[in-house]
């Protein structure tokens, strides 16, 4: 199936139609903005069953909390106070409040397990979409693209900056909704008995419950989201030169490296130490709130039981406060802020969120640099007749290719030689559609490249970069990739006409056998020839080679030309090469340097000044 077209920004450019570097680009300092959670909420949507039951359960843990706290204070206060008479003794009810307790305990130990289960169950389903997004986002991601933003980078972006976002719902959202809760029921508990201790209760906890946590993300937001982008960069970094450990530690560039790394850490160490400063110092204006907050309840019950609560130093029975209801008020203040206490830090790691977010969506914002069209409305090649007509290519302002002509009849053979950064890679990621030209036309069978559809373009190319990549399944697997109904058979005989044959006969199972990642397991050179009999395995009509003898000897070289040659009949062929071996076995030969198309000529054709005729002789 094809891929949705998506639609290039207005006036851009050809040669850059996407923002695919994006990827790589410097972190704002700016503070985060809350919208950018905006698609990680509307993701939500897809779990609510999951977060809502996961709520409403953390609801009923709180209330269950509260209300265990409140009736214990006044259930141990009632019985003190029954306790003073023998007759008091016998008339009191303990068995209503003591069961009541023991209901509300196994309400908060049921609710609080019920929480973390649907929380979290929901949370996991939640990133492992966003994961899924993430990776459709980037898939469609030329390889160029991809490259530009480093692999380290883009598994920080699918590893660290998703997780980062785990702590949103289960530390930030469910406790900001039952901090709320915790406020409403405190005040109208405390409000059925006493409303003058419930204002004050409610003024404390909506200063400990709002103003600290707003005044942690405000001071804080700035050094999280900091935090994050330190943390991420160090972290892609450390991968990157972890993968080239072996080079800069041969050319001696390893200890510098380590002290490059060493400030990085010394950095996101320096941000982490602000941001507990600033924890500690939220945590100190809690408790104080706090504090004053239990002293005003206390202060205020004490005032109005005395009997000099008015002016007149008088009070009727009826208006005095029970002295039972004291520790109730108390408890369930402090039951409340239970709930709100976790909040300036979740609040102070908001940033932390919101910078994630925002690097998630500048990936998922990235549009593809190769537009196809649909399948209903792309044009069909007629033959495999390949014309270059005036193309040229440029990275940046560094122009690569310029201006260059090539035609391919379909079943011919050519080989492209020239220096390295010629561009004839860049040729091969033109035809693939993995660089987008900055002028010029390639048409396939008297089509242009832009209006086949993405499935008949990839199934006119079998290409073989210069760099092969095995994934974590079976030999057998990889090689089927280009060739899904190959018999094992067929794959044999394929690794065998290629000099592969003692390597599998050593594997003790054989084509059932896994290679190491990306296939380290193999050597070089073996893991070269691997990408070709990939590519030769396809049936498509095209075969694009890149340096397929490169670091290989010669006798492995000519075997290999020779296997390419024999699976290349009736079939077109563009093999890039650095090694002027077995030239005079294709139809013609081309030169490109600097961009640009120096020689084209069939082996007998050549003059006796040419270049590539030189480089014949030398190997003759």
């Amino acid at each position: 199936m094809s891929r949705a077209i998506r639609k290039p920004a207005p006036d851009t450019p050809a040669a850059v139609t996407a923002n695919e570097p994006a990827l790589s680009e410097a972190y704002s300092e700016q503070r985060p903005r809350l919208r950018e959670l905006t698609p990680y909420l509307a993701l939500m949507r897809e779990h609510r069953g999951w977060l809502g039951i996961g709520a409403l359960l953390a609801l009923i843990t709180l209330l269950a909390a509260t209300g265990l706290l409140a009736l214990s204070g006044w259930f141990l206060s009632a019985t003190a106070v029954a306790g003073l008479s023998v007759a008091a003794t016998q008339a009191f009810n303990f068995f209503t409040p003591a069961a009541g307790v023991r209901g509300l305990a196994l309400a908060r130990t049921a609710g609080r397990y019920g929480e973390r289960v649907t929380t979290h169950e929901g949370t996991l389903r939640l990133l492992a979409s966003l994961r899924r997004r993430l990776f459709e986002a980037i898939e469609p991601l030329s390889p160029a693209a991809l490259q530009h933003a480093g692999q380290g980078e883009l598994m920080t972006r699918l590893g660290a900056d998703v997780d980062a976002l785990d702590s949103l719902y289960v530390r930030v959202l469910i406790p900001s909704l039952v901090a709320v809760c915790a406020i409403l029921a405190a005040g109208t508990l405390i409000g059925i008995f006493a409303p003058t201790l419930a204002l004050v209760a409610v003024i404390g906890l909506v200063l400990t419950g709002g103003l600290v946590p707003w005044l942690a993300w405000w001071r804080g937001s700035r050094d999280a989201m900091r935090h994050q982008s330190s943390a991420s960069r160090l972290r892609a970094r450390l991968l990157e030169r972890l993968q080239g450990l072996g080079e800069l530690v041969i050319y001696g560039r390893w200890n510098e490296e380590l002290e490059r790394l060493a400030e990085q850490q010394a950095e996101r160490d320096s941000i982490e130490r602000a941001q507990a400063r600033r924890q500690a110092l939220a945590s100190w204006l809690s408790h104080s709130l706090l504090g004053l907050t239990l002293a005003g309840v206390a202060l205020l019950g004490v005032m109005q039981m005395a009997p000099y609560a008015n002016n007149d130093m008088t009070m009727h029975s009826g208006e005095l406060l029970d002295g039972r209801l004291m520790a109730l008020f108390l408890l369930a203040v402090l039951g409340a802020f239970e709930a709100l206490a976790p909040l300036p830090l979740a609040w102070q790691g908001l940033g932390r969120c919101l910078s994630a977010a925002a690097r998630l969506n500048s990936v998922q914002a990235n549009t593809p640099a190769a537009q196809f069209p649909n399948p209903s409305e792309a044009a069909t090649p007629v033959g495999h007749a390949l014309e270059i007509e005036q193309l040229s290519v440029t990275h940046g302002d560094t122009p690569v290719l310029e201006e260059l002509s090539l035609t391919l009849a379909a079943g011919e053979h050519l080989a492209l030689l020239g220096p390295s950064g010629s561009g004839k890679s860049t040729l091969l990621d033109v035809l693939s559609r993995f660089h987008i030209p900055s002028a010029g036309r390639i048409t396939l069978g008297g089509v242009a490249l832009e209006s086949l559809d993405e499935a008949t373009l990839r199934a006119s190319f079998a290409v073989c970069p210069q760099d092969t990549h095995l994934f974590c399944a079976s030999y057998a697997d990889n090689l089927r990739l280009a060739a899904p109904e190959a018999s094992d058979e067929a794959l044999t005989r394929m690794l065998e006409s290629l000099g592969l044959g003692d390597w599998l006969a050593r594997q003790p199972q054989g084509l059932a056998g896994f290679p190491d990642e990306g296939g380290r397991s193999l050597s070089g050179g073996q893991l070269r020839r691997f990408g070709v009999a990939r590519a030769l395995l396809s049936p498509a009509p095209i075969v694009l080679l890149d340096e397929p003898c490169e670091g290989l000897d010669r006798t492995s070289a000519e075997q290999v030309m020779s296997a390419i040659l024999a699976a290349c009949e009736g079939r077109s062929l563009i093999m890039i090469t650095h090694q002027p071996l077995g030239l005079e076995r294709f139809a013609r030969l081309a030169l490109l340097e600097a961009g640009r198309l120096q020689e084209d000529a069939t082996p007998t054709t050549l003059s006796r000044d040419s270049r590539l005729a030189s480089l014949m002789e030398r190997t003759a």
